[in-house]
């Protein structure tokens, strides 16, 4: 009965500092709810990247060669996205890129593919509101 006593002060003793020491350990987002104006600009220099990707893609490559190219035979300055870093595959037929935020400790990130559609996010393990733009 003691131990179980003492087991359960210390549980509640030590609960609220655990909660404060998870808060302090998780990393600040970049690009979430506090985006300041530098991130914000970061962000949207990579978004024009990836949309001049898509553009190049779909109004260089393909109509010429009938195929997707390698992100090195496109008209693209990937430097325009600072600290953001590419991934990028292609077979011909289809293609993907991310484009990662090496930066931001979240791992913010933008995707896309032949389709030319555009998404934005996290990875999996980070509960980063989304925000209305």
């Amino acid at each position: 009965m003691k131990s179980v006593l003492f087991i359960s002060i210390a549980l509640v003793t030590l609960s609220p500092r655990a909660s404060i020491d998870r808060a302090a350990a998780q990393p600040q987002c970049l690009h979430g709810p506090n985006e300041d104006a530098a991130q914000k600009t970061r962000r949207t220099s990579a978004l024009r990247v990836v949309r001049a990707i898509n553009t190049a893609e779909a109004n260089e490559a393909w109509p010429k060669t009938n195929s997707f190219a390698p992100l090195a035979n496109l008209s693209v300055d990937l430097n325009a996205a600072a600290g953001f870093e590419s991934d990028f595959t292609t077979d011909g037929k289809t293609y993907a890129l991310i484009l990662r935020d090496r930066t931001d400790a979240c791992g913010f990130a933008f995707a896309t593919n032949q389709n030319g559609v555009i998404f934005q996010g996290y990875p999996i393990n980070y509960d980063v509101q989304p925000i209305s733009r």
